[in-house]
């Protein structure tokens, strides 16, 4: 006997709604269905499903690639971004329906979901009748699709989150859902401090028939206002940093002193433009297309909670000294709103409250005329910074656990991060440290560049007299940020690691390769162009000016390098010519992967320039070098044409071009000549047995130098004189 849970879950599945207010007749039909299917095992093939989001896809690339877009995990409320500024979500229909069309309808409802929602239907989106739409060829627009020739086709749903999502625009703030707008906490707004500025949007497509409904597919996508993004750092610098710089001003009877001036300065101003510089990203890839990241909606979610968290930290650790920060709404829904629980449990206000007591300025000696404060405040600066970071990174494993996991682009995702806060460091540095005015050119370039144990990098012999006893023989500024923050997200990273929350390929989830201030540091003008290239900016660093569109490169060419392959071999020149109308050529940047082992996959890839690097894991978790590819190469073909997991993870060295081939599109080659699936088979198992030669080689190789280590150990490695064992 069903239980009435899983009856009533049942009903939910099939109807992607509430069952109230459904007729007798629709009820009656509902049991009908539902047990057929449950008759059935439950393994009738759904009559429509959405397309996940892939990640390194976006929605657009189906106009142009067809089999290779995917569905959008995430969208912005923008200040601009018009038309632009589109939410898609990809999906299909079961065959059986587009057979017989008549009578078939389709609906889409759409839903605040999530903690602190009843999953109430916003108004004027329950049940809007959906047209089928697909791409146009030029990836914008949307034509219509008659339901009958629809078969085989990514249809397209097209939200646009200013008009469909907030009050004014098409539906009222007193209709929406009572437990959303009893969170809020700025206004007619569901996108407040109360809601996390981020709501979850649950998209609804339910197929009918004579109005009664038979199936449904559903999408959650995050949606946030990317209008708020870094308010939080900036509310602190503006009613905290900048009062307690004029109290301490008074306190010592000075006649000015600069906000940058006080210790906490520096670190919120980076961490503010970091905000910045992440909020101009997600923009970038969610509303103008670029392809700079590769899961737009995991780096929104952990800067957003990293933000809060910090914020809240402070917000709690000063507010016996400078007051509550918070409005009246926002304290009762901090206090008292079940959305935001997760994050109560997590702030830490003791950690800031200790950062808190860093916060004294090093004034300089009254008679000193050259300015306010003493350059001790630099070292001041930086031992707050250190202590500020610490309690930031603990912030950030906490906002990675509220995230949730990710195991597929983690590691890529944490390069961007990494890398923004390094230009963040460099954008913010003649702001934030307004002491270095006080000296001279060569010491500031000292005190900025200098590594320790290189002064002749600078042309020095010793330290500057002004600088020797503020800094003395240490890292500078910069590459003390750079080595400081890099071992910090790196222990993040494998903290992380162990408990399932990401993964990472290499010993380590940043590596040196992939640092900014490193490639300006070692004079490695390439190294630093290509991960500029790589965030979607031009080759200087100069945050304001984007990077060239993205290359083009023309089906003839794809189609000759397909030909140098020998799995290509079986196929004709008019096959290979159609394969490489639908090949989708992806950019990697340094150290990207492009595969990860035990992953699920749908693709092959064709490496068109750079190289590649092939790691596999080991039982002890190491990931151990396999091999290189070079251009010409295919690999990722078994998960395509058999659909197995992965097998091992592909990475680029420096930058490489690949192109990707579906399954649909090989799928279309195999349906018109069956018979190729021998001759591919029969490739295939060559190269199976051809690789298992080499990893034998090797293992046998690594098993002579073990032995090799342990005999050397063993008559080498005693104290000259000692008596042998035994």
């Amino acid at each position: 006997m069903l239980r009435e849970t899983e009856f009533l879950e049942q009903l939910r599945r099939l109807l992607g709604t509430r069952v109230r207010g459904l007729s007798e007749e629709a009820k009656r039909e509902v049991v009908a269905r539902l047990a057929l299917e449950l008759a059935d095992g439950g393994a009738q093939a759904p009559a429509c499903h959405v397309v996940p989001f892939v990640t390194g896809r976006r929605p657009r690339d189906e106009a142009t690639h067809p089999g290779l877009g995917s569905s959008a995990n995430a969208g912005l409320l923008t200040s601009d971004g018009g038309a632009d500024n589109v939410v898609h979500v990809l999906w299909r229909l079961d065959e059986q329906v587009t057979r017989a069309p008549d009578g078939v309808g389709i609906d889409l409802t759409l839903a605040f979901t999530g903690p602190g929602t009843s999953g109430m239907p916003l108004p004027g989106w329950e049940h809007r009748p959906l047209d089928p739409l697909v791409f146009a060829a030029d990836g914008h627009s949307l034509r219509p699709l008659p339901l009958a020739e629809a078969a085989g086709a990514t249809l397209v749903v097209a939200i646009p989150p200013a008009e469909a999502l907030l009050p004014g625009t098409g539906w009222a703030w007193d209709d929406v859902d009572p437990v959303v707008r009893a969170t809020a906490t700025d206004g007619a707004d569901p996108f407040t401090f109360g809601h996390r500025f981020l709501q979850e949007l649950r998209v609804t497509i339910r197929l009918t028939r004579a109005g009664v409904p038979f199936a449904a597919c559903e999408a959650v996508v995050d949606v946030c206002d990317a209008r708020r993004l870094g308010s939080l750092y900036r509310r602190v610098l503006e009613r905290v940093v900048g009062p307690d710089v004029e109290a301490q001003r008074r306190a010592a009877q000075r006649a000015t002193l600069e906000v940058a001036h006080h210790p906490w300065f520096p670190v919120l101003a980076i961490a503010s433009d970091r905000a910045d510089l992440h909020t101009r990203a997600l923009v970038g890839d969610l509303v103008h297309g670029r392809r700079n990241l590769t899961d737009p909606r995991w780096l929104l979610r952990v800067g957003l909670y990293l933000e809060i968290l910090t914020v809240l930290g402070i917000v709690e650790a000063v507010r016996d000294d400078v007051g509550d920060l918070l409005t009246p709404a926002e304290r009762r829904a901090w206090e008292t709103s079940p959305v935001l629980a997760p994050l109560r449990a997590a702030v830490d206000a003791q950690a800031w409250r200790a950062v808190w007591a860093r916060r004294k300025i090093a004034l300089a000696a009254a008679a000193d005329t050259r300015g306010g404060v003493s350059l001790r405040n630099l070292m001041v600066k930086r031992a707050t910074t250190l202590a500020f970071l610490h309690a930031h990174h603990e912030d950030l494993k906490r906002a990675i656990e509220l995230a949730g996991p990710n195991e597929h682009n983690a590691q890529e995702t944490w390069h961007r991060v990494y890398r923004d806060a390094e230009r963040a460091v460099l954008r913010k540095t003649e702001t934030a440290f307004p002491e270095l005015r006080l000296l001279n050119g060569k010491v500031r370039d000292f005190l900025l560049w200098h590594r320790q144990g290189r002064l002749d990098a600078l042309g020095l012999r010793s330290v500057p007299g002004e600088g020797g006893g503020a800094l003395g023989d240490q890292d500078g500024l910069y590459a003390s940020a750079c080595t400081q923050y890099r071992a910090s997200m790196n222990a993040v990273a494998a903290w992380a690691k162990r408990r399932g929350l990401m993964d990472y390929t290499g010993a380590e989830c940043v590596p040196a390769d992939v640092s900014l201030l490193l490639a300006l540091m070692d004079a490695a003008p390439a190294r630093q162009r290509r991960l500029q290239r790589r965030d979607g900016y031009g080759e200087a660093l100069d945050v304001g000016a984007d990077a060239p569109p993205e290359f083009q490169v023309s089906h003839r060419q794809i189609a000759a390098l397909l030909a140098t392959s020998p799995i290509f071999a079986p196929l004709t020149d008019a096959e290979r010519d159609a394969l490489a109308t639908r090949v989708r050529p992806i950019a990697l940047g340094p150290v990207e992967r492009i595969i990860v082992q035990g992953r699920p996959g749908s693709s092959l890839f064709v490496l068109a320039d750079g190289s590649l690097e092939v790691l596999r894991r080991q039982p002890d978790g190491v990931d151990l070098p396999v091999g290189t590819l070079a251009r010409g190469a295919v690999f990722g073909e078994m998960s395509l044409l058999t659909g197995e997991p992965r097998g091992s993870t592909v990475r680029s060295v420096d930058e490489a071009i690949v192109y990707e081939i579906g399954t649909d599109a090989f799928r279309a080659v195999v349906a018109a000549r069956p018979g190729i699936v021998d001759d591919l088979a029969a490739l295939m198992a060559a190269r199976e047995r051809a690789s298992e030669r080499q990893a034998e080689r090797r293992a046998a190789g690594r098993k002579v130098a073990h032995l090799s280590r342990r005999i050397r150990g063993f008559l080498l490695g005693r104290r000259a004189g000692a008596a042998p064992e035994g």
